[in-house]
């Protein structure tokens, strides 16, 4: 019994002693960080060297892959269970720990702090150079699982986090971001953060590349708000812009099911500024409200109070709807640099699909009147009437869109006229007009064929008919005035209606 307990007490001495050889002496060490890096080795996608490898004091340098060097210095208690580590990590190519982090990065990275603690609760303190900020965290776990990140970013730069996430060089910007999370279960996360936009500049350059639009030189700025409980974020959000200013509020967004809920506020101070986007010359101002939803669906709803009426809108996924009640032409057109032609209230609606391209135009003009024009002002010279002076009670428009080529039905009647055009063609690429209008006076049919340039085109007026018939009428008033004063019979009468 007596050796056996001694064999006992030597076998302790032994595991003892070579545990403390193991993690105390620097030749135990040596020996246990070929065994170390090889168990790393099997568990990274990418390979891994111990530069150095002591337990007591804790020092250590790991090599992880081509440009990454992790430092990690301080002490471990192991029976308290307790440490206090400090760490610098230098990461000079991200993309070089794709087949590590599993995300398609790039740029370097520099983080360094102290992680002190025990297995109840460990306090992670650092800060961080990336995207050209500086960063300050504080993260604290608790049985190793993340209860609280706190953390201030400063003068971050858009263009480098862009680049980060191989994006198109779009904007540059500075952003700063006060985060501060209590729980970051996806369901229950909670906290809130504030972030500011400063200095923001788009490139024209790269904006016409990517997505076609010419001229967009825009700078903003922007202050964001959100809280975050159970899973949801209500945030308010303020763009400023130098072509209009974009307004949420209680915006809401659910981390589970993905799904968006805000009502928003645009205000644009000059319609002209669109123009990169347009292509269309405008003047004027214009506000819009509305909410969009996201789920399954994308919805955006619109309304303003323009033109002297309203204007509605729908956008359901790739189909648009617009309906606009009470406009005014005459603001209309003067809105758009047309000429003023017609002044009248209008309500119309229209159905276009984004994908297409394709859509139709429903337009109804009501008590309409033909202000002076270089058409009026040549009808009144050729056919010697004055359209100017008849109301139109009802004018109808009949369009189709394809692309930016509407083909358009015109139909149009007052006492004395009526006004039609069939297939009549607009070209708003190429601000190009072709229609020919049937105008009857009096039943008696002008011609007249606009073409050309939109905003002022070439009139061409045809009024033989119109002449021929005001001549018959004429003729047969005093052929008919003659004969009366002649007796004729009956027979010869009938010769009149010859004319």
């Amino acid at each position: 019994m007596k050796k056996l307990l001694l064999f006992i007490i030597f076998i302790i001495s032994i595991l003892l002693g070579a545990t403390y050889w193991v993690l105390f002496t620097a030749s135990g060490n040596n020996f246990l960080r070929p065994i170390v890096e090889t168990n790393l080795n099997k568990k990274l996608p990418v390979k891994a060297s111990l530069k150095k490898f002591r337990i007591f004091p804790l020092d250590i340098e790991l090599q992880v892959g081509k440009s990454t060097l992790i430092k990690a210095a301080g002490k471990l208690d192991p029976f308290a269970q307790s440490f206090a580590i400090h760490y610098d990590v230098h990461i000079a190519k991200l993309e070089d720990l794709q087949a590590l982090t599993g995300q398609k990065l790039r740029g370097p990275l520099v983080t360094s702090g102290e992680v002190k603690g025990d297995k109840k609760r460990t306090d992670i303190t650092g800060k961080t150079r990336v995207v050209g900020s500086a960063t300050q965290y504080h993260v604290v776990l608790e049985e190793f699982e993340p209860a609280l990140v706190d953390a201030k970013i400063r003068q971050a730069k858009l263009e480098k986090i862009l680049y980060m996430l191989y994006q198109p060089h779009y904007a540059d910007a500075l952003i700063d971001a006060d985060i501060h999370l209590t729980n970051l279960e996806p369901e229950h996360l909670a906290g809130n953060i504030v972030s500011q936009i400063k200095s923001g500049k788009t490139d024209a350059k790269v904006l016409q590349q990517n997505f076609g639009i010419e001229q967009a030189r825009i700078t903003f700025n922007a202050s964001h708000k959100s809280s975050i409980k159970n899973g949801i974020v209500l945030s308010d959000v303020d763009l400023f812009t130098n072509i209009g200013d974009v307004h949420t509020k209680g915006a809401k967004f659910v981390i589970k099911s993905g799904t968006v809920d805000a009502d928003y506020v645009v205000k644009v101070p000059d319609l002209g500024k669109l123009y990169f986007l347009t292509k269309q010359k405008m003047r004027g101002k214009i506000t819009l409200n509305g909410k969009i939803k996201k789920d399954k669906n994308l919805l955006v709803t619109l309304h303003s109070n323009t033109l002297g009426g309203k204007i509605d809108g729908k956008l359901l996924n790739n189909k648009v709807e617009a309906f606009l009640k009470g406009i005014q032409v005459v603001k209309l057109t003067h809105m758009l640099y047309y000429p003023k032609i017609f002044d009248s209230s209008m309500d119309a609606n229209m159905h276009y699909n984004l994908v297409t391209k394709k859509g139709k135009l429903h337009a109804q003009a009501h008590d309409g009147r033909i202000l002076p024009n270089k058409m009026s002002f040549m009808l009144k010279q050729m056919a010697n009437f004055d359209i100017t002076r008849e109301i139109y009670k009802l004018t109808e428009i009949n369009s189709t869109i394809n692309d930016k080529v509407v083909i358009a039905n015109l139909d149009m009647q007052s006492r004395l006229t009526h006004i039609s055009a069939q297939n009549a063609k607009i070209d708003l690429d190429k601000q190009k007009v072709d229609a020919k209008l049937r105008i009857e006076i009096q039943k008696r049919p002008v011609y007249v064929k606009l073409q050309g340039d939109l905003q002022n085109p070439d009139i061409k007026i045809d009024v033989k008919e119109f002449i021929k018939g005001r001549v018959k009428k004429e003729l047969k008033k005093r052929l008919q005035d003659k004969l009366l004063k002649k007796n004729l019979p009956p027979a010869a009468k009938g010769l009149l209606n010859l004319f």
